[in-house]
């Protein structure tokens, strides 16, 4: 009897390994095919007057409810073991206890690492800038200096004209660096260009600095923010790309030309980030609405003249 005894338990063993064997191929299956805990980042909307903060999300992997049964194949003198799928939103029976499988880690979530500020209205070079008015020549005061231009566009219900620019001023939180992954433009709305006056700020430019930058063009469908070098007046300024480091001593400053000539758009950015494991966006906008720039080509444009204390139409 004892060789009898000994081939029984060679061929329980061997089906025990068999087995097991179709159980990890299908754990494997699953994982590899499995869907992400959270596959929808959550985007995180900043608030304030040209500040903010933004919103991180983190994923992990699990199994796929959508796999179908797996079945292992019967094996003489033995009971087959089926894993049925359930229809969905009820309980799935199960013959045996489950086989255990890495657990999902939940999705991590909360405060960005980082601050920001943006200025909208900055001029290239200082003082070169338009603005779409509303509002006849003889109601339009003087142009005010660049540092003085967010109030008085403002007082106008002045539109950028042709071109916005933004200089974003990026900081971490912690002395930890973040990471800075990308900048994404967003066009939130694009309609006819308005249909109003051009006023332009130009009262000669000393400097000829040209900084790096990234620019956007908002007329085309899927709008990107391409590096562009610069020029200091003697030789070119390297053009920025990502990825960058910021912490709580080590800030960014970013600046983003965006123009159009077709169109009066609503825009904003996403600034894509991670850090110890967790990644997000933050939305990069103008006090809690889009950046606004209405096209200014075919417009009647108007400058300032000093020695008339008035605007002279240029055309």
């Amino acid at each position: 009897m004892r060789p009898a005894r000994r081939r029984a338990g060679r061929r329980h063993a061997a089906l025990a390994a068999a087995v097991g064997a179709l159980v990890a191929a299908a754990i494997a299956v699953d994982l590899a095919t499995g869907s992400t805990a959270d596959p929808t980042p959550r985007t995180g909307r900043d608030t304030g007057t040209g500040t903010g903060t933004g919103t991180g999300t983190g994923t992990g992997t699990g199994p796929d409810p959508s796999a179908g049964p797996t079945a292992v194949t019967r094996a003489p003198g033995t009971t087959p073991t089926t894993v049925p799928t359930s229809s969905p939103g009820s309980t799935p029976a199960r013959s045996s206890p489950p086989p255990a499988a890495t657990p999902t880690p939940p999705p991590t979530g909360g405060r960005a690492p980082l601050t920001w500020t943006a200025r909208s209205h900055v001029w290239q070079h200082g003082c070169d800038h338009s603005y779409v008015i509303d509002r006849a020549p003889k109601d339009v005061p003087a142009p005010p200096v660049e540092q003085d231009a967010h109030a008085w566009a403002a007082a106008q219900r002045a539109v950028h004209g042709g071109q916005t620019v933004v200089e974003i001023t990026v900081q971490g939180d912690a002395a930890e660096p973040a990471v800075l992954q990308a900048l994404q433009v967003r066009v939130a709305g694009r309609r006819t260009p308005l249909p109003w006056n051009v006023y332009t700020m130009s009262q000669g430019c000393g400097g000829i600095l040209t900084p790096a930058s990234f620019a956007v063009k908002l007329d085309v469908p899927r709008p990107l923010a391409r590096p562009v070098a610069g020029f200091d007046g003697e030789k070119a300024l390297p053009a920025v790309t990502f990825p960058f480091r910021v912490s709580s001593t080590d800030p960014v400053v970013l600046r983003v030309e965006a123009t159009t000539s077709g169109c009066d758009c609503d825009w904003y950015l996403e600034l894509a980030w991670t850090r110890s494991g967790r990644s997000g966006t933050t939305r990069i906008d103008d006090g809690g609405r889009p950046f606004r720039t209405s096209a200014a080509k075919g417009r009647p444009e108007y400058g300032y003249t000093r020695e008339h204390g008035g605007w002279a139409t240029d055309r």
